[in-house]
């Protein structure tokens, strides 16, 4: 390996000269000192056989020895490595490598124990029934936690943020049900977290917002309209009617009825923890015109309601249908809790009896009804044995 001093009028320039396969290169420089490291390094090169490199010029050389400097640790050939590194983004589809073997040193990390999505969901119902939560509660996780271990046949640790935004895309669900999902699985997530199926710090949720839910106002029937609608109910149907519009109680828990819990405690209605939506347990009044309706009711079984849930839905539509009237949801417990407080003007009292908070009541029952419409909805009741209505409304402005 040798450098030339060459001298032109433009200045003084260093030559390295060399052979390689039969041919004669020259590097022109005009720094000695750089001519001699580079005709070091172009002969360290050819010492150990490194033909390849040594045809390398400028800044391709110095991408080379960067690439062999940066695998050497791992003692792998270069050209194996770069094979290694093309099937991998092929593979990832666009997603940056580095990215894709973050989230997997994030979620395989010494102490994760794998666990499928599925079994966790599994373990994680059997909990919470070992520890008694109410029925309303299980049946709410087993219907949620169902779809989403329906959609992810994986482990726990395998599911990244990515995954869940797309499979609340796929639900196309209103804001509450959304809410709802969410609130679900933070729940469920949290669970495999304190197990060790997913590390502390990972938060798949966290590109999944909360939707502001869309205020709906508070829609309650006239008296009229419900002397209507129970000359359009069935017999079987309305026990169902007269539970909600006279005591407040809501549909699910009416599904979940016996006649026994009517039964238990004269003029009472008890509503059991496991039964009622706030897992808490509740002694209902029964007016007097409720016991009227009540007491002329058919008993077809334990249930006051011994069809299935899609069943009672249809039927009270069907008689909102029959009576010429629009169904409005949730109504009939509206009426109630409105006209309840119209009439006994506390609010407490109505809060305790309709198994919700004063500050509900205040927010959404306050004003809706005047004690003369009251009193009017609490005389509704069947004047014969009969399921005929033969109620004669006074008219009242307003």
């Amino acid at each position: 390996m040798k450098i030339y001093r060459d001298r032109k009028p433009e200045g003084t320039y260093y030559r390295v000269a060399y052979h390689l396969g039969g041919k004669r290169h020259r590097l022109n420089f005009r720094d000695l000192q750089t001519a001699a490291n580079e005709a070091e390094a172009k002969a360290s090169q050819l010492s150990r056989g490194d033909v390849d490199a040594a045809q390398l010029s400028g800044r391709d050389r110095l991408v080379y020895g960067r690439a062999l400097d940066a695998v050497k640790q791992f003692d792998q050939p270069l050209d194996a490595v770069a094979i290694e590194y093309s099937e991998a983004r092929k593979l990832l589809d666009g997603v940056p490598l580095l990215d894709a073997v973050r989230f997997y040193a994030g979620h395989h990390r010494r102490g994760i124990k794998r666990k499928a999505v599925a079994a966790a969901v599994d373990e994680m119902i059997a909990r919470k029934t070992a520890k008694g939560v109410s029925d309303v509660y299980l049946r709410d996780l087993r219907y949620r936690l169902g779809v989403f271990k329906e959609a992810f046949h994986c482990d726990v640790n395998a599911i990244a943020p990515d995954d869940v935004v797309t499979f609340f895309d796929k639900l196309k669900l209103s804001p509450r049900s959304h809410n709802n999902f969410l609130r679900t699985l933070r729940t469920f997530f949290g669970f495999a977290q304190r197990h060790g199926w997913l590390p502390k710090e990972a938060d798949l949720l966290e590109r999944v917002e909360k939707r502001s839910e869309k205020r709906v106002p508070v829609e309650i029937f006239t008296p009229s309209q419900l002397a209507a609608l129970l000359k359009s109910t069935s017999p079987e149907v309305t026990p169902c009617v007269v539970l909600a519009a006279f005591a407040g109680l809501r549909s699910a828990e009416i599904l979940r009825l016996d006649w026994t819990d009517i039964e238990r405690h004269h003029g009472y209605i008890e509503v059991a923890a496991h039964k009622a939506k706030t897992a808490t347990r509740r002694i209902v009044p029964v007016s007097d015109n409720l016991s009227r309706w009540l007491a002329i009711a058919p008993r077809n079984g334990v249930h006051i309601w011994p069809y299935s849930k899609d069943g009672f839905f249809k039927a009270m539509r069907r008689a909102a249908d029959n009576a010429k009237l629009k169904w409005k949801h949730n109504a009939l417990r509206h009426s109630f809790i409105s006209y309840r407080l119209a009439e006994i003007q506390d609010v407490n009292r109505v809060a305790l009896e309709a198994g919700t908070s004063p500050q509900m009541i205040f927010r959404h029952y306050r004003e809706l009804a005047t004690p003369e419409q009251a009193r009017t909805w609490f005389a509704i009741a069947p004047q014969t044995a009969s399921n005929v209505v033969p109620i004669r409304l006074r008219r009242i402005k307003g």
